[in-house]
This record gives structure tokens, sequence and C-alpha cells, in this order.
């Protein structure tokens, strides 16, 4: 499951992680839940073999082997972003699977429907490969009915482990691609709805399915009286809740000028200024002005990195020429998307005539994201699984 979610739905939920892992700039990290699991895997393993220990310790193994294929999901879904210029917050694995907090804005479809594929897509890749070992150990075994193929499920054997390995790629694969939030599919059926509908609506609709298919992993867990199914069921709620709260955030942020978030910051720095003079009041990003015009962008990054030297240096020595700017007309959301595009972490707002208003910084974007939630009732964790339900209104 990938979540695109610009504004961190997801991140004070996920603050606690550990790390464990670095793979190609994007962390590897394991919430502190996941180990609720790992007592029933013992005992469940451990029961069922006339060996507990052996029994118990094949199931860490299955656990590993589970974990390492979700794992490589979300990996596939970084790599895909990442060649897309995307950056990837961070990758984190939980009791009921893993989730992969891209940052960006709306993707063109084409492009966001290759990112969700590819978890599904390599997870049934390793089903096929794993296919062939467990096929030809079946027939070293002259396991020929299907009763003596499912006893393979009981075993504490290698071959048992490829089956489990086998069978959870397989159902990653296949369950990821239910069209319905925050599945991978739910994000290609809005993909497909939006090249024939506009995107909010696609969200809408995508929600709604991620209602339905929590609903009836409700209902059927406790038809089967499986507890997982009621878990699963009340995450994936939560998690269509989350997506439609910041489609919300989202069309609020598109109605919001920009004009009205940004910081004047005096007016911005000459180009012939020493670079010490723009370190007074500490290192921050500010746009360079000439005659009231906007000639430039000295980043923060750049004042830090030639501080030892300031003294040396002019400010057109080391301004950023190639800038992006905004009118103050312009909406939140799209300052943020072109932010975003640029790489850089503000946008200097500017009248048709290219003079210089204000700056709109990262730091004011989370000041815009207060405003917003500022009405809310807060959300208790209660409030959260009810109005995801649909129990209470908003």
């Amino acid at each position: 499951m990938s979540a695109g979610d610009s504004y961190d739905s997801w991140g004070s939920g996920l603050s606690r992680s550990v790390h464990i892992a670095t793979v190609r700039g994007v962390a590897v990290r394991v919430h502190p839940t996941l180990l609720l699991i790992v007592p029933w895997v013992l005992w469940h393993w451990g029961d069922r073999s006339s060996d507990p220990l052996r029994g118990a310790l094949f199931g860490v193994f299955v656990l590993v082997a589970v974990f390492v294929s979700v794992a490589g999901h979300e990996l596939a879904h970084a790599l895909v972003a990442h060649r897309y210029g995307l950056a990837v917050c961070d990758i984190t694995l939980l009791p009921i699977g893993g989730l992969t907090r891209i940052e960006q804005g709306p993707l063109p479809p084409r492009r966001e429907a290759a990112i969700a594929l590819a978890g599904p897509v390599l997870n049934g890749l390793l089903a096929l490969g794993l296919f062939p070992f467990v096929a030809s150990m079946v027939m070293l075994r002259d396991l020929t009915t299907v009763e003596k193929i499912a006893g393979l499920l009981s075993e504490t054997s290698m071959t048992s482990l490829l089956v489990f390995t086998m069978i959870s790629n397989l159902l990653l694969a296949v369950l990821n691609l239910l069209p319905a939030f925050p599945m991978d599919g739910g994000r290609v059926l809005r993909a497909w709805l939006s090249t024939v509908s506009e995107r909010s609506r696609a969200t809408r609709v995508s929600v709604a399915a991620g209602y339905v298919v929590a609903l009836a992993s409700l209902t059927l867990g406790v038809w089967f009286r499986d507890p997982t199914l009621p878990v699963a069921g009340l995450f994936l709620a939560v998690a269509a809740f989350l997506e439609q709260r910041t489609l919300d955030l989202e069309q609020a942020m598109q109605r919001l000028p920009v004009g009205q978030f940004a910081v004047w910051d005096s007016g911005g720095v000459l180009p012939t200024e020493p670079l010490a003079h723009a370190l007074q009041g500490g290192p921050r990003d500010v746009a360079v002005v000439e005659g009231g015009v906007v000639v430039g962008m000295l980043w923060r990054e750049t004042v830090l990195r030639h501080a030892h030297i300031a003294h040396l240096l002019r400010v057109s020595d080391v301004m950023d020429r190639s800038f992006v700017t905004v009118s103050p007309e312009t909406s939140v959301y799209e300052a943020h998307r072109r932010m975003l595009a640029s790489g850089r972490p503000a946008v200097p707002v500017v009248d048709p005539g290219n003079r210089y208003r204000g700056i709109f910084t990262s730091d004011r974007l989370a000041h815009v994201y207060r405003y917003l939630q500022a009405p809310r009732r807060a959300l208790t964790p209660w409030v959260l699984v009810a109005r995801a339900l649909g129990l209470l209104s908003r």
C-alpha cells in the first residue's frame, strides 16, 4: 500500500517507528505494534507442531518471509516513485502490511497507476519465481493428491516454508489489487477514473469503495469469528477516512490565495549586498530584489554552505537565478505544487509586473495546514474510527 499524502496525515501515528535499514536512500521502519504478532506466531506454530520449539522457530521464519515480501512490495512503490522524481519519506512495516509515504501532489494518471501497480507486480513475480521450486519439490516427494499437497501447510519443512512464501506473495498481489482505498487497486481505480472525470470525484468513488470493503471485512470477521478481519476492516476504514480528509484539505487549499499567507520579509535583499548581510536574523530562504523586481533567490542551505566565507562574497555570487514565482491570487495548493516541481522550499510572490510582494515557504504551508485544522473538533481515536465508518458527521 502506498500513501501519497502531501500533508502527512499518517506522520504522527508513525513517529514511534524504529529505523532498521536504508535502501536507495529510503528509510525502512518497523512499527512497535508489529511485535504483537510475535507471541501469536510462537503460540500458533508451536501448538500445531509435535515439537513446539521447532514449530515456533518455523513460525518465526514464516513471519520473516512474509514481512520481507511486504518490504519488497513497498520498496517497489518507492523505487518507481523515485524514477518519476518524487521524494519518498519512508517505509513503515505494520502488523497488517506496510505503508510507503510519498510526498507529492496530484500525479498524471499513468504515473499514479504505475507507482500503485509496482508493489503487486513485484509480489506476483516473486510468487511466479518460487513456483518452479515448489513444483519440483512436490514432484520429488510424489505429492500426487490435493490432500497430500494441503498437508504441506501443516509441516515445518523447507518445502512448506517456500509454499507459505509463495502463497503470501500471491495474496499480497491479489488483495492489494482490490479496487478500493487504501489498497493499490484503489489508486489504480482513481487513476483510471481521473481520465474520464474530475480527480476529486474519482477519489471519492475510490474512498467509498474502501468503506464498502472495510464493512465487508468487519462483517465477515464477525460471521467467521476471525479477529484479524475486523482489525483489518477498521484499518481500511481509518485509512479511507484519512484519504478523504486529505482530499478535503486539498480542496480547501485550492480556495485560499497564497498572498494571504505570504511573508513580506523586509522586501528581500539586494544582489550587491555582502552575503554576510543575509545572515542577519538567521539563515533563511530570501528573495533577491533589485528595483522592486525579483532577480533571484538565496536559499538557506546555500547561505549555510558559504557561511565561513560570507564576508568575501556578495549575494549575486551565490543566488539562484532559475527561480519559480507565483502571483498573490495563486492558490496555496498550486503554490505548493510548484514548490514540489522545482524542488525548492519556497517561492517568491510577485505581481504581474514581477514586482516583489512576499515569499511563501514550506513553514508557511505548515501554518496553512494548522489554520485549516483549527475549526475541526479534536480527533480522538474513537472519533476517528467512528467518522471513518460514517457514524459521525464531519
